[in-house]
């Protein structure tokens, strides 16, 4: 068998055994080669184990749980669980594995990580972590970003207590960094006139408009979905978002939890923006022909492609900034909805159901904004904003 020894038949003093060695890939700790002594009853089912371990080897799953690295279980974590499962937050879950968690902890020893390991390493990541650009490399994480390695860090643990590759998740015991308190900047409403009259006849206008009155995520945004909005009765539903790959196109996947699967009102100005939108996209898809690929996007490039969400933010920064707009970032829209309908004394927790939060994260964010109890949350956001020509 390729990459093993042959099989071979071993008479022992508790009878017939059969056996044979099989390359297990490379030890990161020393780059040296690493064989597998296999042992089974008969051939075929020595052959059939050499096979599996040599698939596990070819796909980075294989592991040995008594030998285990933390680098190695955090490669075999990605790939059988945060793959197939997380598909929205994989990259970077990925990203900050191989980045800062491995060149870290990499190579010791699984069942001998210990809460003092990962407590040095939060220490130096927050003194030196930073890996940025030659600006800001050697500089410290901040503690959210921190806090967030911890939590991937957990969290590859408790699968492997439930794998029982190990006995205990020590990160349970760690003090982990308290989350930095998120500052907003919204814009006024004022300000977000006069952006959506500045990007009026570009692509990024029907995008911006919604947003405002709506406080969605850019993912939100941009995967919606003509099927997902009801024109007639006036709302859409949030049920799926677009985002960013390294690799190809942008993906659809679930958005970001579970609370942000919601149903959200339009006001007419909304509807009136999202009709002529839709008219102008059938104009721009007869124009397209058989180029067009109609995958029902309600935000798509003329020839029906979806946007990168990445390209179109910072498309929308650039735009923003040539009406002088200060600290342009998409984002700043979801803030300003949320805080201007808290300020109009919508309900803390009609505005979380509106942004897909849960109410204490709501509360915790735009604490700055003072609810009085009111109206529907739409209405409220619609008469703060008031005319923006819809």
């Amino acid at each position: 068998m390729a990459r093993g020894s042959k099989p071979k038949k071993v008479e022992g003093p508790r009878g017939t055994v059969w056996k044979m060695t099989v390359d297990a890939g490379v030890d990161p700790a020393t780059g040296n080669r690493k064989q597998k002594k296999l042992t089974a009853a008969s051939k075929g089912e020595l052959e059939k184990m050499a096979a599996q371990v040599l698939a596990d080897v070819s796909r980075g799953t294989y592991f040995e749980p008594d030998k285990i690295t933390v680098g190695e279980y955090l490669d075999y974590w990605l790939e059988t669980y945060a793959r197939p499962s997380v598909s929205s937050t994989f990259d970077s879950y990925s990203d900050t594995i191989r980045l800062h968690i491995k060149p870290a902890l990499g190579n010791v020893p699984l069942a001998k990580l210990t809460p003092a390991h990962l407590q040095g390493y939060y220490s130096k990541a927050l003194k030196s972590g930073r890996k940025d650009n030659k600006k800001t490399v050697g500089r410290g994480l901040s503690p959210t970003t921190v806090l967030y390695h911890h939590r991937v860090i957990s969290d590859a643990l408790s699968h492997a207590v439930g794998w029982e590759i190990v006995q205990r998740n020590v990160a349970l015991s760690v003090k982990a960094p308290r989350k930095a308190k998120t500052v907003v900047n919204p814009f006024t409403a004022e300000e977000a006139h006069s952006i959506n009259k500045g990007l009026t006849g570009t692509y990024f206008f029907a995008p911006t408009y919604l947003t405002t009155y709506t406080g969605l995520r850019l993912g939100e945004v941009l995967g919606l979905r003509w099927v997902n909005i009801n024109l007639k009765d006036g709302y859409l539903t949030v049920k799926e978002a677009l985002h960013r790959k390294k690799d190809g196109e942008p993906q659809m996947g679930p958005p970001k939890n579970a609370g942000s699967v919601r149903r959200i009102d339009l006001q007419p100005n909304v509807l009136a923006v999202l009709k002529a939108h839709k008219k102008a996209q059938a104009a721009e898809k007869l124009a397209a022909g058989e180029v067009y690929q109609d995958r029902g996007f309600v935000f798509a490039w003329q020839d029906g492609r979806p946007y990168d969400p990445d390209s179109f933010g910072a498309g929308w920064g650039a735009a923003a900034r040539k009406l002088g707009v200060v600290k342009a970032h998409f984002h700043r829209l979801r803030h300003t909805a949320a805080t201007l309908m808290l300020r109009a004394g919508v309900p803390v927790k009609d505005v979380a159901a509106m942004l897909g939060h849960s109410a204490t994260v709501c509360a915790d964010i735009y604490g700055h904004a003072t609810p009085a109890g009111g109206k529907d949350a739409a209405q409220k956001l619609a008469e703060a904003l008031g005319d923006m020509g819809g």
